[in-house]
């Protein structure tokens, strides 16, 4: 899931090119008390499907997945005085998307013991259950979240209906302000006819606050794009309304271990760059969960953390490298955001949930970026198209990527030991290239339906 992994992946290069901008944290509530912005001005935006896949394979049960995940939102919630917590959307999720995760399900070995059709199994594999089977202490909860996606909506409706309960019952007593806002369930639960489709919307104990904010008519399917969708509606808020309980936000804090999240807050600071008053942006910290790494050397041993990335921080230290100064002159400063949506379609080449062409490397990468961001102004404007929402001006981008490409192996091709990265990277297609343009139009929230258009061959079948 996200982009490229490894020492030569995208996350890894950032953080050795652009160091300033992270630092790690224990906690959520400590990057923010760090920053010195108080709980009651701070939002947390959680990836929720992230959330339920890190809870360890030791908790079967649903009532030990409730407790986790109250714990865990707990602790946003000592975090930011706002949090939401995001979703998928099965059933408006891209159709690229959706080719992408059945070739992850049919790469996965199955894990769900076999039985005879007399004995039951560990857990229901459809969205046919009852109360009692979820949450019968026989039931492998772990197995219908790692193994059965058509058991999760059901079991994440039920869970976060159980986990909000669950909070609130934990403040009681309290004197601590909280808003808890979960963005893509149906709050009907486990209390959802077994044939009745799904009604997606909002469960939150501040409906008043939070459903007009968030109630969208265009549904967005991917959790990924949430995350920045409900940071731009809280400033729109708070420009439009400043008796709102979200005026007083001022730090966003998107947490994640999704790296596609680099590419769109990358894309998504260019756009906040462009408003008009940049003095009443909020920060923005993308908050990368680490988990604990166990090593026979305690001292090379790290417990789990947060790896936190200063978004603005970020993309002023890409655009220095890109062209060489803070300091530029009004038509190079033009092309920043054009720089950001070229080093998006590349990095998304290197490798990601939607493209790969192999051999492309993001550490070898970053320079032919560079180079035709500064030289070639020409091909780079043409990038401006991937945000029109209009498919010519889209497919235009194509040859500023591909000429990334080419200058990427000419960079390599006399190097020892890349011989097999320069035949690899000269088979790049023209679909791949096409899929590079859909994807960074895809980061930048404009959607094509028509996937099969864009390369993705899979996603045409109904």
């Amino acid at each position: 899931m996200g982009l490229t992994s490894g020492p030569n992946g995208a996350k890894a290069v950032f953080k050795e090119k652009f160091a300033t901008a992270f630092r790690d944290f224990d906690s959520l509530a400590q990057a923010r008390t760090c920053i010195g912005v108080s709980r009651v001005q701070t939002l947390v935006v959680v990836d929720g499907n992230v959330l339920v896949m890190q809870i360890p394979k030791s908790v079967t049960t649903f009532q030990g997945y409730v407790e986790v995940m109250s714990n865990s939102l707990y602790g946003a919630i000592l975090a930011g005085e706002h949090v939401v917590c995001v979703f998928d959307e099965p059933e408006n999720l891209t159709r690229a998307k959706q080719e992408e995760q059945a070739k992850r399900d049919a790469r996965r070995a199955p894990q769900t013991p076999l039985c005879s059709d007399d004995v039951a199994g560990p857990c229901p594999s459809d969205d046919s259950y009852t109360r009692e089977e979820l949450e019968a202490p026989t039931t492998n909860v772990c197995l219908m979240v790692k193994n059965h996606r058509k058991t999760r909506p059901r079991l994440y409706d039920t869970l976060f209906v159980a986990v909000l309960e669950n909070l609130k019952r934990m403040f009681e007593g309290q004197d601590c302000a909280w808003s808890l806002t979960f963005d893509g369930v149906d709050k009907r639960g486990m209390d959802r006819p077994a044939n009745a489709s799904r009604v997606l919307g909002l469960l939150s104990n501040n409906p008043d606050v939070w459903e007009p904010v968030l109630t969208r008519e265009e549904p967005i399917g991917e959790g990924d794009l949430k995350l920045t969708d409900v940071c731009h509606r809280v400033h729109k808020v708070r420009e439009s309304n400043p008796a709102s309980k979200l005026a007083q936000v001022r730090l966003n804090m998107l947490s994640t271990i999704d790296t596609d999240s680099f590419m769109i807050e990358l894309i998504a600071q260019a756009r906040r760059e462009k408003r008009e008053d940049t003095s009443n942006n909020e920060l923005t910290l993308l908050c990368l969960r680490e988990p604990s790494r166990k090593r026979k050397d305690a001292s090379q041993s790290t417990p789990a953390h947060y790896t936190c990335v200063d978004i603005a921080t970020f993309y002023d230290n890409v655009m220095t490298y890109m062209f060489g100064s803070q300091h530029l002159k009004p038509e190079i400063e033009a092309r920043k955001p054009l720089a950001a949506l070229l080093l998006s379609a590349s990095i998304a080449l290197c490798g990601c949930d939607f493209v790969q062409v192999q051999g492309l490397r993001a550490d070898l990468v970053l320079p032919c970026v560079r180079e035709i961001a500064r030289n070639r102004p020409d091909l780079l404007a043409l990038m401006a198209g991937v945000q029109t929402g209009e498919a010519g001006a889209t497919r235009n981008a194509s040859d500023a990527i591909l000429a990334v490409v080419e200058e990427f192996i000419t960079s390599i091709t006399d190097r020892p030991r890349m011989k097999r990265a320069t035949v690899n990277a000269s088979a790049c297609s023209d679909l791949q290239v096409l899929r590079a343009c859909w994807t960074t139009a895809y980061w930048s929230a404009h959607e094509f339906k028509d996937c099969h258009q864009w390369g993705f061959s899979h996603a045409a079948i109904d």
